[in-house]
């Protein structure tokens, strides 16, 4: 659990020295993509793959989640680091019926929209209030207000008064987009946080690489690698 925890630090560092490149990654000299032997295969397979996903890598997780905490920034940076024509996308999950957390995701929703640029603060400050700040000695709140989500969109950056627009104007109902968070745990057969769904096929967690950061991130690359070079063996 340790190592989960000090996952942060060490995933940052990593992440622009295990960056998958522009072009396709170097092959081995038997002709493999480097770091995931073909007889290896710590990962799940989707069949079929999730519909529309398939230049997409998506970051699944859920503000309660400690590991979730511990390996956002990193898989961010990753993320921002993959060739096009992928594309990577953080996702909140409803893992369960706390209201916290359902508040939290809909607030992300409403950041979606508004002000998607504070994005990332914003997930930080959701996963301090549902989990507590250690650092700052501040424990989970516990009720998480409409108000008080709201107001932490404003504190990540966003404009308070184009919140409100849209929530009187095209946002109505967005509240309704929640259950599709939810089921989004069924649709990508996930049985743990965080996971990486990779062009809706293949699905990664840290427990596939043991809770090692470095681990995690080379599967990550030898998994993407194969998919730039459409190379079937990877499925």
């Amino acid at each position: 659990m340790s190592t989960r925890r000090n996952a942060i630090a060490t995933l940052t560092a990593l992440s622009a020295s295990l960056a998958i490149p522009a072009a396709a990654a170097n092959k081995s000299s038997n002709g493999q993509a480097g770091g995931l032997p073909q007889e290896i295969k710590p990962y799940e397979t989707l069949n079929p793959p999730v519909k529309g996903e398939t230049t997409r890598v998506r970051l699944l997780f859920s503000y309660d989640c400690p590991f979730c905490r511990s390996y956002h920034n990193g898989l961010v940076q990753w993320g921002a680091s993959l060739p096009k024509p992928l594309s990577f996308v953080s996702t909140p999950l409803i893992t369960s019926e706390n209201p916290n957390l359902m508040g939290a995701v809909l607030g992300r929703l409403i950041g979606q929209d508004v002000a998607p640029q504070v994005l990332h603060t914003y997930d930080y400050m959701m996963y301090a209030k549902l989990q507590g700040d250690p650092d700052n000695g501040t424990p989970p709140v516990a009720t998480l207000s409409m108000t008080d989500v709201l107001r932490t969109l404003v504190q990540a950056g966003a404009d308070g008064h184009a919140i409100q627009a849209y929530l009187k104007g095209r946002g109505k109902g967005i509240e309704k987009k929640l259950p599709a968070q939810a089921a989004l745990v069924k649709t990508f057969h996930l049985t743990s946080t965080p996971s990486v769904a990779i062009t809706g096929r293949y699905v990664v967690t840290p427990d596939n690489a043991q809770g090692d950061p470095s681990q995690f991130l080379l599967l990550l690359n030898g998994i993407v690698s194969r998919v730039i070079q459409g190379d079937v063996r990877a499925s």
